[in-house]
C-alpha cells in the first residue's frame, strides 16, 4: 500500500485540522481503545503508513497493543519489535541521566520507510508509537508523528489518573464498609452485654422488697438496703443510656413529643436522682420562674438529658459540694444551666466532653470514673429535639457548668382556659 499523497492545496490547513480532530476524539478515559484507533487512523493523513502499531504498557495489567489496520497474522511479531523498542529506550535512559528531557521529539528508532517515537508520561515511558511506509518518511513526518505520541500520552496519563482515583475510591468505600460492620459488631456487642447485665436486676429489686421489713427493725440492715437500691438505680441507668446510645448510633428515634413545661421535667429528673444526691450530701439548689417555660418534647428523653446531667454533677463533685439547677427563657429558646462545684474540666477535655466513652482526667482524686455515656445520650437526645448543649469550666478544681437550649413550644393552657407564655 502506498502512502497517501499530502494536500498540496492546503498542506498547514490539513495538518492543523487533523491534529485537531485527533485531540476532539480523546473526550473520555473510559474504554479508550476505540478512540486510540480512531487517532491512528486519522493520523495516516499526515503521516501516511500501510502499517502502524501503538504499545502502551500500563503500571499494572497487560500492556495494550492496538494495530491499525489490523492484521493478526502480524499482530505478535510487531509486539516483539515494539516490546524491543521500548526496551532499548528505557535501557538508554537509564544509561545516560543526563540525556535531554524531552524525549517526545526523539525518534527510538528510524529508518527510511520506519519511524518510532516514545509515548512520555509525566513520570515514565508509557510505550511506543511506529509507523511502517513503502515511501521515504522526512524529519517533517518525525515531527509530526512525534505530536501525536504526545496527544496520545496525555490521554493514556489522563487514563491511568482516572483508573487511580477509581481504585482510590473503591479503596476507601471498602474500607469505610469495613469500619461501618466493625462498628456494627461493636453495638451488637454492647447491646448484648447490656442486656445480659440487666437481667440481674429484676431478682435483686424482689430481692429488696423481702428484707424490707427486716431492714425497717435493723440500722444497719436498712444502710445496706439503701446502698443496694442506690446502686441499681444507677447500674440500671448505666446500662439504659448505654443501651440507648448503641441503638441510636444504627437507627433513627421517634420522638414521642407533647406540650409539657421545664418545671416538670426538672421535677422528675430531681426525684429520680434525689437519693444519689443526698448519700454524697450534695446541696441541691433550684432556681426556674414562676412562669411556665413551656415546650415541645419527648417528656421521657428530655427527662433523661437532666438525669443523666444530674448524674454527672453528683459523680464528679466531691461530697458536700454544690449542685445548681436554673432554667429561663432567652429569645425563643428555652435555657437550662446545671452547674456544679467539682473537680471541673481540663481545656484540653472540653472539646471531647461529650464523645463517647470520654472519660475525666484519671489523676484527679475522689472521682468515680464512668463510661461517659450520659453525656454523649444527653448531646443526642438534646440534637434530635432540634436543640444544643455545651460544656463550660474555668479549669480543673473550679467546678463546671452544662448548658441545653432548646426551641420555645406553644404555650401551655391554664386550667380556665387562658394560656401563659
Amino acid at each position: 500500500m502506498r502512502p497517501l499523497p499530502p494536500d498540496a492545496a492546503h498542506p498547514v490547513g490539513s495538518v492543523a485540522r487533523t491534529l485537531y480532530d485527533i485531540a476532539q476524539g480523546f473526550d473520555w478515559p473510559l474504554d479508550p481503545e476505540p478512540r486510540l484507533r480512531r487517532a491512528l487512523r486519522l493520523l495516516r493523513r499526515i503521516v501516511p503508513y500501510d502499517r502502524c502499531g501503538l504499545l502502551d504498557t500500563p503500571a499494572v495489567g497487560a500492556p495494550r497493543l492496538v494495530v491499525e489496520p489490523d492484521a493478526a497474522v502480524e499482530r505478535e511479531s510487531l509486539r516483539r519489535i515494539l516490546t524491543r523498542f521500548l526496551s532499548l529506550l528505557t535501557d538508554d535512559a537509564q544509561r545516560e541521566p543526563g540525556r535531554p528531557s524531552d524525549l517526545g521529539l526523539a525518534p527510538l528508532w528510524a529508518s527510511p520507510s520506519h519511524l518510532a517515537v516514545p509515548l512520555v508520561g509525566l513520570d515514565r515511558v508509557l510505550g511506543v508509537l511506529c509507523v511502517r511506509g513503502t515511501d521515504v518518511y522526512t524529519d517533517d513526518h518525525l515531527r509530526l508523528l512525534s505530536v501525536v505520541a504526545a496527544q496520545i500520552a496525555a490521554y493514556l496519563t489522563a487514563c491511568r489518573l482516572r483508573d487511580q482515583e477509581a481504585q482510590i475510591v473503591t479503596e476507601h468505600e471498602a474500607a469505610r464498609a469495613a469500619a461501618d460492620a466493625e462498628s456494627r459488631g461493636k453495638d451488637e456487642l454492647l447491646v448484648m452485654l447490656a442486656s445480659e447485665l440487666g437481667k440481674p436486676l429484676t431478682p435483686i429489686r424482689f430481692a429488696m422488697l423481702t428484707i424490707r421489713s427486716q431492714a425497717e427493725r435493723d440500722p444497719a440492715v436498712q444502710r445496706a438496703r439503701d446502698l443496694v437500691v442506690r446502686q441499681v438505680e444507677s447500674l440500671s441507668r448505666l446500662l439504659g443510656n448505654l443501651l440507648d446510645v448503641t441503638r441510636l448510633g444504627r437507627e433513627k428515634l421517634d420522638l414521642q413529643k407533647e406540650s409539657l413545661t421545664l418545671q416538670t421535667i426538672v421535677t422528675g429528673a430531681l426525684e429520680a436522682t434525689l437519693r444519689f444526691a443526698d448519700a454524697r450530701r450534695h446541696r441541691v439548689s433550684v432556681s426556674l420562674p414562676e412562669e411556665p417555660l413551656s415546650l415541645q418534647a419527648d417528656s421521657t428523653r428530655l427527662t433523661q438529658v437532666v438525669v443523666n446531667l444530674l448524674d454527672n454533677a453528683a459523680k464528679f463533685t466531691p461530697p458536700g459540694g454544690e449542685i445548681a439547677v436554673s432554667g429561663c427563657r432567652e429569645h425563643s429558646e428555652i435555657v437550662l444551666r446545671v452547674r456544679d462545684t467539682g473537680v471541673g474540666i481540663s481545656p484540653e477535655m472540653l472539646p471531647r466532653v461529650f464523645d463517647l466513652c470520654a472519660q475525666a482526667d484519671r489523676f484527679l482524686p475522689h472521682v468515680e470514673e464512668g463510661l461517659g455515656v450520659g453525656l454523649t445520650l444527653a448531646r443526642i437526645l438534646v440534637e434530635l429535639h432540634g436543640g444544643s448543649i455545651s460544656a463550660r469550666s474555668e479549669g480543673r478544681g473550679r467546678g463546671s457548668e452544662f448548658v441545653v437550649r432548646l426551641p420555645i413550644g406553644a404555650p401551655i393552657g391554664r386550667p380556665d382556659g387562658s394560656e401563659t407564655t
